[in-house]
């Protein structure tokens, strides 16, 4: 409106000879606004059953949402497919896809993960239009989930293939809300990472759906509840967290909330360490504020008597032991030059509280990461270097590790490769079959040349 009232409209509408807009819809309610009575405009003869694609094709200057996007691609595809058969930009050939592609200004690949969101997780979309989710991270979600439904129609078939009694290993196909099946104070490390709230989908009844951001956090609760219970006095806790966003667009500060109500509970907290990952998903070009590339990491313990082992996680140094200036003294008229160095310890230095995901290293952390294979693959993992500290520094060999929230069965992993055993809780069987998958390949050797 404060553009075309200063500088005039520098465009006219489109009508049909009926006074029927097909370009300049805002346009005109601007001038209205402004009061105009008389205003100048192109009139176009269009017939009737053609009005939506050229509102379409006169429309591409402006910026536009997913949903928008969504509505030209199906107009476009109605009008100019006639007669050519039902492969709508498919197969061999999909000359039709590019067409519509350069008329509206987006990639043909676009256009198809669009339409395949649309048809299977179409609540995405409007994620899309608010800034939250790029088209790539909702299609990738939406393959996720669809390859998360494939396989619960067949996990029965694919566990006569995996090794379901995996010593040190054990796996509860179950919410972790209730843990009756860990005896108290025998759980020496836990490392977990709870479902984002309402952001993924792994099973009916999981913790992530709440109604309310109270309730989810009543939920969570209760497993750290079980988690204190079972915990040894010396033990320790790892939470893996992330925040989101509510429909308002304000951060829903999740994880500081749930850190609160665990210290009133009586857990210490003794780290926030941030996770930096220099790999982060890409954020929509729309949004209006800075792109999220981090998680925290709560380090809590039950007492101040907790066992931790620095020398198992030390770093090594970036520097050089330094040397300062000399220092003189004197005493009964004679001088002495005392030289100062700064000691280094022989393992390296104590680990930063930021971590960033590609320099995590330690004498114990090079093996390789492994690489599911992408049907299993889990939508929230995190990896075993990050976590391989954590147990280490915390745990001795043939102590029990934790995790609530076991997913795709990295805690575990880690665990077994370094001599600990380990249970864990899942509600998705997919998941529980995959970490058993996975836990089955590590080997004695592995675990000997780590120790």
């Amino acid at each position: 409106v404060n553009s075309i009232g200063e500088v005039g409209l520098l465009q006219p509408l489109v009508v049909t000879p009926e006074n029927i807009i097909i370009s300049g819809h805002r346009r005109f309610k601007a001038i209205q606004s402004l009061g105009w009575t008389e205003v100048e405009c192109e009139v176009k003869d269009i017939p009737e059953d053609q009005f939506d694609v050229h509102i379409v094709l006169y429309n591409q200057g402006r910026n536009k949402v997913a949903t928008e996007i969504l509505r030209e691609i199906k107009i476009l595809y109605s009008n100019l497919w006639i007669g050519k058969g039902n492969n709508k930009g498919g197969g061999k050939k999909p000359k039709m896809r590019d067409v519509i592609s350069e008329k509206i200004g987006i990639s043909s690949g676009s256009i198809h993960k669009l339409l395949f969101i649309e048809e299977h997780q179409p609540d995405l979309l409007k994620l899309i239009d608010d800034g939250d989710m790029s088209i790539n991270g909702a299609y990738k979600e939406t393959k996720r989930q669809m390859n998360f439904i494939s396989l619960s129609e067949y996990v029965y078939e694919r566990k006569k293939n995996i090794p379901l009694n995996i010593e040190n290993l054990k796996i509860y196909n179950k919410t972790s809300e209730d843990m009756s099946e860990v005896g108290n104070a025998s759980v020496q490390t836990i490392v977990t990472s709870p479902p984002y709230y309402n952001k993924r989908t792994y099973g009916d009844g999981q913790i992530g759906w709440e109604s309310s951001i109270e309730e989810h956090l009543e939920r969570l609760m209760t497993v750290m509840s079980e988690c204190k219970r079972v915990l040894k006095e010396n033990g320790s806790l790892f939470l893996v967290i992330g925040d989101s966003y509510d429909e308002n667009g304000s951060l829903r500060q999740i994880p500081h909330r749930l850190s609160i109500k665990m210290s009133d509970d009586g857990w210490i907290l003794r780290n926030t360490l941030i996770w930096y990952k220099t790999n982060a998903k890409p954020e929509n070009g729309r949004i209006k504020r800075w792109g999220t590339s981090y998680e925290y990491i709560f380090f809590f313990v039950r007492s101040m008597d907790y066992w931790f082992d620095m020398d198992k996680i030390r770093v090594p140094y970036t520097t050089e032991p330094t040397r300062h200036a000399p220092r003189h003294h004197k005493t009964n008229a004679s001088t002495f030059m005392n030289q100062q160095t700064n000691l280094q310890h022989p393992l390296g230095r104590v680990p930063r509280d930021f971590i960033e995901e590609d320099v995590i290293k330690t004498a114990f952390n090079q093996k390789e990461k492994f690489v599911p294979d992408e049907n299993l693959e889990h939508g929230a993992t995190f990896p075993e270097k990050l976590i391989r500290p954590f147990i280490l520094a915390t745990s001795k060999e043939n102590d029990l590790v934790l995790d609530p929230f076991i997913g795709s069965g990295t805690t575990a992993k880690v665990s077994l490769e370094n001599g600990r055993k380990c249970v864990g809780y899942d509600i998705s069987p997919v998941f529980v079959d995959t970490s058993y998958q996975r836990c089955g390949q590590v080997t004695k050797d592995e675990t000997v040349q780590l120790m």
